[in-house]
């Protein structure tokens, strides 16, 4: 479908950054008692003052999202499950993630595919001769709120035989094959640690070197998402020393390099990274958090670097015309509409315990019809730490997302978002999480019709996941028209005239119901028999209609459909 993205009803009621607001709710919430203590001990180099990450995910399927942290390997890892009355309450050891080390990123998804969120986690180890042990990653698989640890069974456990590396991953689906594959990046020299892993059933191979080079890599951050409109995330890797990487999804289960290609890498010290569309024209774009000097370097772009997407993947680097390129010494970011007024902001945490960045505000970039202006204190966020990691949430259901930040060698803060609600809003809450999906929300106002995308995807902030729901900012006068969800497996599901102010709930497609009406029929027949001895995975309707997943529509599938036929 022909999609036309304008200002239009929405740049009419963009407000200015006043109509941020957060407010502190840390005090009695429990997780005011949480500080971050990585172990210098356990921690090759300087790597401790890189540390911080925490995940965000519903894992006990009560419909509230949790928040997990690792302590850093003083203390035990904790898992704070969310009361519903504003409070959080410490769960790590009934649940089986209470571990002792030095655990890092955290990467939350239904990898499994069984209803409830898994939680990977990067590590050091728990080693105290100051070299800390490689192969100590742990994945911690989900049966009903309770965690196994697994990664050593299922061959994650490692992403370096040489050194200890423990920063960021993401999970993504690489090829499409409806299982969940995993990115983990090591900020090192060499190559180690920088991997991926796809996953065979539950069972996961090291496929890095299968068609894209990441030597040389400082990695701190990867992302999954699908930059060029084929359907097939691209992988995207924030990383420092100018060593940022972009990967094409060749679609064959392979990538190849192509940050000269995209218009990427220009940022100097990658550090987080987040996605969306910041300027509205229906592709989305890429935020990468840096630092920013008062003289810029040589060679090298200075500050945060924001590439904004043409369509298919190429970007312009535009973060200075756009206002946001000064975050301080930039870490975690997340994009997120926090007023509602069908734009979406960037809240970035930065801090450095040395120089001109010492107790430096956190800032969130309002963004004001496609450029950003910087709010700090005034907005609530009052912060001023080493900070490392920001992830969204909306902890209390009202609507709106709130933030968690979590600094270096300090403490968990969680803002309530108490923002000006300049318009209305809509949440999707995606089945398993929706990993991969486009959300697409189609409204009309008295200034025409306008859509709005979300790209669900893993890897956004630095270290860290962020709860998945699915959130929408819209005019206070729209009337929604369609809602839309396009699924990696190309099928769609189209709800019309969806109510504001309310979260949905939207289930998966049956495989083989193509058409995404509830039913496999005569409807899902004629849609196979159109694409028949179609080979182009590219194409949503082929690969909606290639159940067998071995990239032709012929007999197989026709028979795989007659199979599930409804009764």
């Amino acid at each position: 479908m022909a999609m036309v993205f304008t200002a239009g009803a929405v740049a009419a009621i963009s407000s200015a950054q006043s109509t941020l607001h957060f407010t502190d709710v840390s005090a009695g919430s429990g997780l005011d008692q949480f500080s971050h203590n990585p172990n210098a001990l356990a921690v090759p180099g300087l790597n401790e003052w890189t540390m911080g990450g925490l995940g965000v995910a519903d894992f006990d399927g009560d419909g509230l999202v949790d928040v997990f942290v690792p302590r850093g390997g003083v203390g035990t890892d904790r898992l704070f499950m969310n009361r519903g009355d504003g409070t959080f309450v410490n769960e790590a050891a009934v649940r089986g993630v209470a571990a002792v080390h030095a655990g890092n990123g955290v990467a939350c998804a239904d990898f499994d595919a069984d209803g409830d969120f898994d939680i990977f986690l990067t590590s050091y180890g728990s080693g105290s001769d100051n070299l800390g042990e490689v192969g100590r990653h742990r994945l911690y698989r989900n049966d009903g709120g309770v965690f196994t640890e697994i990664a050593a069974a299922v061959g994650v456990a490692t992403s370096s035989s040489t050194s200890a590396t423990a920063n960021g991953a993401a999970w993504g689906d690489i090829d499409l094959d409806g299982d969940l594959d995993l990115a983990v990046c090591g900020w090192s020299a060499s190559v180690a640690g920088n991997r991926v892993f796809r996953n065979d059933g539950g069972v996961f191979t090291d496929i890095t070197g299968a068609g894209f080079i990441v030597q040389g890599t400082w990695g701190f951050q990867p992302l999954f998402v699908d930059t060029t409109g084929d359907g097939f995330p691209e992988l995207l890797i924030a990383a420092d020393f100018q060593t940022s990487r972009a990967f094409r999804n060749r679609r064959d289960g392979t990538f190849v390099l192509a940050t000269d290609e995209f218009g990427m890498g220009v940022d100097r010290n990658g550090m987080g990274v987040c996605v969306g569309d910041f300027d509205r024209n229906g592709a989305v774009d890429t935020y990468v958090t840096s630092i920013y000097m008062d003289v810029p370097p040589a060679r090298a772009h200075n500050g945060n670097a924001l590439y904004l997407n043409s369509g298919e993947g190429v970007c312009e680097q535009d973060a200075a015309a756009r206002g946001c390129v000064d975050g301080g010494w930039g870490w975690g970011a997340v994009a997120a509409d926090f007023d509602h007024d069908g734009w979406e902001e960037i809240a970035e945490v930065n801090g450095r315990n040395g120089g001109e960045w010492i107790g430096e505000q956190e800032y969130i970039f309002h963004n004001d019809g496609g450029s950003f202006v910087r709010a700090g204190a005034e907005t609530g966020v009052t912060l001023a730490a080493d900070a490392r990691c920001v992830a969204t949430l909306d902890y209390d259901r009202d609507g709106d997302l709130d933030l968690v930040l979590l600094a270096n060698s300090g403490p968990l803060r969680l803002y309530r978002n108490d923002s000006k609600r300049v318009g209305r809003w809509l949440e999707l809450d995606l089945e398993g999480g929706g990993l991969g999906a486009l959300s697409e929300v189609t409204f009309a106002t008295s200034s025409g019709v306008e859509t709005v995308r979300r790209w669900v995807h893993s890897g956004s902030g630095y270290q860290s996941s962020h709860d998945p729901v699915v959130h929408f900012g819209l005019p206070t006068s729209a009337r929604v028209a369609e809602v839309r969800v396009l699924w990696p497996s190309g099928q769609t599901t189209v709800i019309p005239a969806m109510e504001l102010d309310v979260r949905h709930e939207v289930a998966r497609p049956l495989r083989a119901d193509l058409d995404g009406d509830g039913l496999v029929g005569g409807a899902d027949l004629v849609h196979l028999f159109a694409v028949w001895g179609a080979k182009d995975r590219s194409d949503r309707a082929m690969r909606a209609a290639d159940l067998q997943l071995d990239g032709i529509v012929n007999h197989r599938d026709l028979a795989a459909l007659l199979s599930a036929w409804s009764r």
